[in-house]
């Protein structure tokens, strides 16, 4: 029973020891996060995060979504909520539960900041949520 502890600390610092160098390489980087919001009177809500699929390919979800039911809602990357200045990633198919969108190739999340709901045929913003700051990378 005396070796357990020397034993569980020697793993502790064997586990430690490998997972800092690996999130500093980039291999554990956290995911980009945002809560969802309702914009102009209208309802939206749901946790989003930017991740990787099992591929690797980058992947915008929304779990828990909440919003509401518009005729040609699209979801975006976008710069400071502003959809215009951002990449769409397709139409709004179900308004609840968990929504994907794959990001197109080329395409880098860390250069938006923000997802924003638009719907196209009324021109209204129904959601957005800013990506929190300490999930997003400082290009430099």
């Amino acid at each position: 029973m005396k070796n357990i502890r020397p034993i569980g600390g020697a793993l502790l610092i064997l586990i430690f020891g490998l997972a800092l160098p690996l999130a500093h390489s980039g291999i554990m980087k956290a995911p980009m996060t945002a809560s969802l919001a309702g914009a102009d009177g209208h309802h939206a809500a749901g946790m989003v995060a930017v991740t990787k699929d099992q591929k690797g390919n980058a992947v915008l979800s929304i779990t828990e979504a909440k919003i509401d039911k518009v005729p040609d809602g699209r979801v975006h990357l976008a710069k400071d909520g502003d959809y215009t200045k951002g990449v769409e990633l397709g139409k709004l198919k179900q308004f609840s539960g968990r929504l994907e969108f794959p990001i197109p190739a080329g395409i880098h999340p860390k250069d938006y900041n923000s997802v924003v709901i638009w719907c196209h045929k009324f021109n209204v913003k129904i959601g957005q949520g800013l990506f929190e700051q300490g999930t997003r990378e400082k290009k430099g």
